[in-house]
């Protein structure tokens, strides 16, 4: 198929929000957008969101478009009013949508920077789309006048997999020194969590009563004790302060008088925390609205992850089989977590590969209910007519059918009239089919979220269905590249073809002793898929070797070097850094923190500190090189307005930059080279001048940690604190002239060129 030149732009302005998302909120969370997100508008009909994003309040839509869609004359009226239904249904649906143009992400990715950090400022815990996931499990019950009978009830609770509590009680039964003594059987740091101040301190003096061997704090207006073993707080304080503990801190929590808390804020706790157990306490199970409080809970508490889900029993065992292709995808660009799209089409839609995946199936898994995921809905055709082709029933599926369409196919599969699915993209339309035995992924992908929810479509039990079975096509790749797989999401480096790779810890054991006595289980899987040896696998994961390392940047950044000095000594061969990644056309570095200090003494950096900040200060302004004279113009507007503290408005120091241009222009004399924009100073905006201080003299200054925004107030900008401290009255004097002796030679030079 051949690709337009407007499909080309749209991939490379998707890759360029990709990118854009990574820098402002972190690797981590770039997994979590949702590409192509399907939705179903108001009148039933397939749409798709350029990326999703899902948090437990809001529900997010980015959309790129060319600037044909703000131009009506651009397009038929139809496409531009059909254009506006989608965006209505979206909003209908409860989407929070945002809009950027190709041009935008390119011309200006800072400014959608700072929108996005706008846009998404409020949005606490972002989670991931993790509906196949089971739910934990609670139970409720009602304190008895014996208290060691309901500290049985909780020990029993949690012996069958429930992790959530919810005890009832009248007023003066003991409700604390049930709740504190089972904590205290557990051993973990305990978090006790009330609405009102004085249950709150109640708590704290039952904690230390009951718990002596261990320190007892306080998380409750102005008093935060972070550090004591077990903490009494309000919910308030925690809902707002939540993030300055890891959320594996607490092994449990208790929430006092749960009917009373709002349940946002219980959702925002309960999701962001890990315990091993909660235990709410109340007077009555039900709330004043008439939900249950324990089904709150449940459903507010962050989902079990899939290995533990699986260890308890609460989903099927998994055995894989890694299927190794000699397709490459070593030249595949890809973008923080996600390839090239043109690319990897390309490269995986071949036919040998597609024919080894019919073939894996007939070899191993032959009537078994199965699920191919696809790289496209072409892909997902064509794989599906190769099924047919060997006499195979198989259809292909995606969220681009009809609901009526995509129903019936579904409902074909599920009553035994199709035994194979070629899927693309309905990995979030709800779809569920517990009798799935077969998951074979065909789809190369980066995006642990993606690759999750690939895998939860088949973790579901169902009678008779002795586990899940999941083939991963392994191409190869680059060490940086390499596409996930269920060894490699899991952490797990050994391989032993067939076996159980996760799996309750009995079955588990017991399968690799039959594996190892050759009594192996014939009927799961044909007799040539199993081996006796483990195989090692590479679990290099590059987004966690990069993690707590440098990028090229911000190491020149934290160095106070000029932009692009170490960069440029990495592409002439002096240095090296830990590692080099290209993502797109542009290549990124990374350096380890035992590796800076070798790197400033190759390349003869000397960090500014506290000590030689104003040393090198001074020498940076009497040197002054500058291709315009912005540098010393704001250094001295700078001096010219500064308060006591050494800061100045923003706006005031701009109307000060400005002034200078227009005395000159006033005056008769040269403004500025013709190629500076400040030449044009009577035809600029205030906005523009700001942009122009801000991006060239400011940063230039703000990168060796001379000037900064002040922290209190970003109105303000000011020298860094370091070295205020050290610059006497004398001190400015001597900057002063020097800045008037730099604009007098810069402009003696610009106006007399030799």
């Amino acid at each position: 198929m051949k690709i337009t030149e407007r499909q080309a732009v749209s991939s490379s302005a998707e890759d360029q929000f990709v990118e854009l998302f990574a820098q402002v909120f972190g690797l981590d969370k770039v997994q979590l957008l949702a590409y192509d997100q399907p939705i179903e508008d108001i009148y039933g009909s397939s749409r798709f969101i350029d990326y999703a994003l899902k948090t437990i309040d809001d529900k997010i839509a980015f959309e790129i478009d060319g600037l044909t869609w703000h131009h009506p004359d651009a397009i038929t009226i139809d496409k531009f009013e059909d254009d506006l239904l989608r965006q209505n249904s979206l909003i209908h649906l409860g989407w929070k949508v945002f809009r950027w143009t190709d041009r935008e992400l390119f011309r200006e990715p800072e400014k959608v920077k700072e929108q996005l950090a706008l846009f998404l400022e409020s949005v606490a815990d972002i989670v991931s789309f993790d509906e196949f996931l089971p739910k934990q499990r609670g139970e409720a019950f009602e304190l008895r006048p014996h208290q060691e009978e309901a500290l049985g009830s909780l020990e029993s609770m949690r012996l069958v997999g429930k992790s959530i509590g919810l005890l009832t009680h009248a007023q003066g039964a003991g409700k604390t020194v049930v709740a504190v003594s089972d904590a205290k059987k557990v051993g973990g740091r305990t978090l006790f969590l009330a609405h009102r101040r004085e249950l709150v301190v109640q708590a704290y003096d039952e904690l230390k009563a009951l718990w002596p061997e261990q320190t007892t704090g306080l998380f409750l207006g102005d008093v935060r004790e972070h550090d004591a073993f077990n903490i009494a707080g309000s919910i308030q304080s925690l809902a707002d302060r939540h993030k300055e503990f890891d959320p594996t801190t607490f092994a449990y929590i208790i929430i006092d008088e749960a009917h009373h808390a709002a349940a946002s804020t219980y959702r925002r706790l309960l999701n962001y925390f890990r315990p091993q157990f909660v235990l709410g306490l109340t007077a009555t199970p039900e709330r004043a609205d008439g939900q249950s409080i324990l089904e709150m809970f449940v459903n507010s508490a962050h989902r079990l992850d899939l290995k533990t889900a699986i260890e308890r029993g609460e989903l099927v065992p998994i055995r894989c089989v890694r299927v190794k292709t000699n397709v490459d995808l070593s030249k595949v660009r890809f973008n923080q977590v996600q390839y090239n799209r043109n690319d990897i089409e390309e490269r995986i839609l071949i036919p040998s590969r597609d024919q080894l995946v019919v073939d894996t199936y007939i070899e191993h898994v032959l009537n078994r209910k199965a699920v191919v995921f696809c790289v496209n809905v072409r892909h997902g055709e064509t794989i599906a007519e190769l099924f047919r082709k060997q006499g195979i029933s198989a259809r292909s599926v995606s969220g681009r059918m009809s609901t009526q369409d995509r129903e019936a196919c579904m409902s074909e599969y599920r009553h035994g009239h199709v035994d194979v699915l070629c899927a693309c993209d309905i990995l979030n339309e709800g779809w569920d089919c517990p009798e799935v035995e077969v998951l074979m992924m065909a789809r190369p992908t980066l995006s642990k979220v993606i690759y999750l929810q690939q895998i939860g479509r088949g973790t579901r039990k169902a009678p008779d269905k002795e586990c899940l079975i999941v083939f991963d096509f392994v191409d190869n790749s680059t060490k940086y590249n390499q596409s996930l797989s269920l060894h490699r999401v899991i952490g797990e480096g050994r391989y032993r073809p067939g076996g159980i790779l996760i799996g309750p810890p009995g079955v588990a054991a017991n399968d690799e002793i039959a594996i190892e006595n050759g009594a192996l289980p014939t009927s799961v899987l044909h007799i040539e898929v199993w081996a006796r040896d483990f195989e090692v696998i590479d679990l290099f994961n590059w987004q966690e070797a990069v993690a707590g390392m440098k990028s090229v940047s911000e190491l020149e950044f934290e160095l106070g070097t000029s932009a692009g000095l170490i960069r440029r000594a990495i592409e002439r061969g002096e240095i090296d850094a830990n590692h080099t990644l290209q993502l797109g056309d542009r290549m990124h570095y990374y350096f380890s923190e035992e590796r800076i200090q070798a790197v400033c003494k190759q390349l003869g950096i000397e960090p500014v500190d506290a000590d030689n900040v104003k040393d090198k200060f001074v020498e940076y302004v009497s040197k002054m090189d500058m291709s315009a004279s912005y540098k010393p113009v704001l250094m001295l507007c700078l001096l010219d307005t500064i308060d006591e503290r050494g800061r100045v408005k923003v706006t005031t120091l701009v109307e000060k930059f400005r002034d200078f241009y227009l005395s000159r222009r006033t005056n008769g004399m040269t403004v500025e080279k013709t190629s500076v924009s400040m030449s044009r100073v009577f035809d600029l905006e205030m906005a523009e001048i700001q942009a122009t201080v801000l991006k060239m003299p400011f940063e230039k200054f703000e990168r060796r940690r001379y000037l900064e925004y002040d922290k209190r107030d970003l109105a303000y900008v000011r020298f860094s604190r370091p070295l205020w401290q050290k610059l006497s009255v004398t001190d400015l004097t001597t900057l002063r002239e020097r800045c008037f002796e730099a604009i007098e030679k810069y402009y003696e030079r610009i106006e007399s060129p030799v």
